[in-house]
């Protein structure tokens, strides 16, 4: 649904696609396989052997520069070991909790290495239904730039239930490991049903003019800036970003809070384009959710935000706390300069299983000029599936975006196969942190 909407990845309506099955028993790296099928600009449907992947397996594609001499001279290291970074860390006498710290946020810290996000060509999905594939510290980029520039541009390409686990956030880190970025100008791209954690940088950023993108039932967990759209303010190709983003659950857990508190954020960070957010759910986001600048246009209708333990402890009286989170925190500097429209949004407080305190509740407010409703820029179609499914902000929405959100979640109602809404919330209830 959505600004994706056109998104068909590796289906080919002519019937020349071709379907990849990645396996661990062939000759050529997994890393390579991956590499050698999404590149191209065929239409190919990658998918994951299922029982290769039927427990967790951890793929970083940064291993594909392992046999360069400048890599493993800045490891110190072995190609064997440059590819098994927990034997890199025991020969360096790294402990195990240090490990992935170490290893990919110091020692490969160096904006010099020819290590960079493998770009996606156009006509691709990449499909882990069905497979425990987990790409582990950075992921995809969708087309290129040069200094705002685009130098390769994508179509229609599909990224779905996939895991993507970083090793933390580092500012600036010089590989830049975002987890997926559309950029260079790329174009009908569908981000949905992923699950995404402790990121480096980002989960899905938004640069140099790609546009007509749909962001859906994802699962965000502890990523500092979960997705910028657009990356200076003088890049004027900004102005034709588009993105929907729906069905998707931003969680800070309680041990993560503190370190995010004040940079879990940026949801979107918009410059210059538009977006529209309906039915997300955010946990513990405590300070400035979004923030629109260039003239960007944020509509926001139907979210909801959670504060749980966290947020209610950041005064003694938990009346002022949740004063303080929803008039100066939320609902304050979104706009620096555009349009920023908020319908029927709400603040509440909540226990840590995401069980809602009709106690506590806030209507998030907008500011700036009136967003236009973008909707209109969807076909009728994807207009009719929004109203057909869409829900009011409240314990409903939370339930059913907490029970379909992620790799892992219930199958929704974007899919023939979902079994339907009254189903997915008759589920046992799951806490949002799992």
């Amino acid at each position: 649904m959505g600004y994706g909407e056109k998104a068909r990845g590796g289906f080919d309506p002519g019937g020349n696609s071709r379907l990849t099955v990645i396996t661990t028993r062939s000759d050529v790296s997994v890393e390579q396989q991956i590499y050698d099928a999404v590149t191209g600009d065929e239409h190919n449907w990658v998918v994951f052997d299922k029982d290769d992947f039927k427990s967790d397996y951890d793929i970083a594609m940064y291993r594909l520069k392992c046999g360069e001499p400048a890599v493993l001279a800045k490891l110190g290291a072995t190609e064997r070991q440059c590819v098994d970074y927990k034997e890199w860390c025991s020969v360096k006498g790294v402990p195990a909790a240090d490990c992935e710290h170490q290893f990919f946020n110091v020692a490969l810290n160096d904006a010099s290495l020819p290590i960079r996000n493998v770009v996606i060509g156009s006509n691709t999905t990449i499909d882990g239904r069905m497979s425990r594939a987990v790409f582990r510290f950075s992921g995809f980029a969708i087309g290129r730039d040069s200094t705002g520039m685009p130098t390769q541009t994508a179509e229609s390409v599909i990224l779905t239930h996939l895991s993507f686990k970083g090793a933390g956030h580092v500012e600036d880190h010089g590989l830049d490991p975002d987890m997926i970025r559309s950029t260079g100008a790329s174009h009908d791209i569908w981000i949905h049903k992923n699950s995404f954690s402790f990121t480096g940088d980002s989960a899905f950023d938004v640069k140099v003019g790609a546009h007509d993108i749909t962001m859906s039932f994802n699962r965000v967990l502890d990523v500092k800036r979960a997705t910028l759209h657009g990356s200076s303010d003088d890049h004027t190709i900004d102005a034709q970003i588009t993105t929907t983003m729906h069905h998707n659950a931003f969680i800070t857990s309680e041990s993560f809070y503190d370190e995010g508190r004040g940079t879990a954020r940026r949801v979107p960070l918009l410059r210059r384009g538009s977006s529209h957010m309906f039915n997300n759910v955010f946990m513990n986001y405590y300070k400035d959710f979004a923030s629109v600048r260039v003239g960007g246009t944020l509509l926001f209708e139907d979210n909801v935000f959670l504060g749980g333990t966290p947020v209610q402890r950041e005064k003694s009286d938990r009346g002022a706390a949740f004063n303080e989170w929803t008039t100066k925190r939320l609902s304050s500097n979104v706009v620096d300069d555009g349009n920023f429209t908020a319908t029927g949004s709400f603040a509440w407080f909540s226990d840590d299983e995401c069980v809602i305190d009709p106690t506590y509740e806030a209507a998030v407010s907008g500011g700036g000029g009136a967003a236009r409703d973008l909707s209109q820029d969807y076909s009728e179609a994807s207009r009719a599936l929004i109203g057909m499914h869409e829900l009011r902000a409240g314990q409903d929405l939370v339930d059913y975006v907490n029970a379909t959100a992620g790799k892992d979640g219930a199958v929704p109602f974007n899919s023939p196969l979902s079994e339907g809404r009254d189903a997915i919330l008759g589920l046992p209830h799951e806490a949002c942190v799992r």
